[in-house]
């Protein structure tokens, strides 16, 4: 089933958030996932979300999106989107629906 790692953020630090974004694609390839969504301008249409950016990347499975996360290559660039922005991520699984 597939997995989607969704980040909610605002940038902060633009130079930082540059550095970080080149070097984590570099990380992603191995993984073959799918850049589903980058929303500079999220709309709310319910609740009060603070961060105006939403990125959603598609994984084959959690599995995929985990190894890809905890991977030594990802956890050398993280610390400069965590430097460069403020928000939250969440890794969701894709919906399967009910056979008939």
């Amino acid at each position: 089933m597939a997995a989607y790692f969704v980040w909610h953020n605002r940038i902060h630090n633009a130079e930082k958030m540059q550095e970080y974004v080149s070097k984590a694609l570099e990380t992603l390839a191995p993984y073959h996932p799918e850049v589903v969504v980058l929303d500079e301008h999220s709309q709310v249409v319910e609740g009060n979300a603070p961060w105006p950016r939403t990125i959603v990347i598609k994984f084959d499975s959690r599995d995929t999106a985990m190894a890809w996360y905890n991977s030594p290559a990802y956890q050398e660039v993280l610390p400069l989107r965590l430097a460069a922005t403020e928000g939250f991520s969440v890794l969701v699984d894709g919906f399967v629906p009910p056979g008939p």
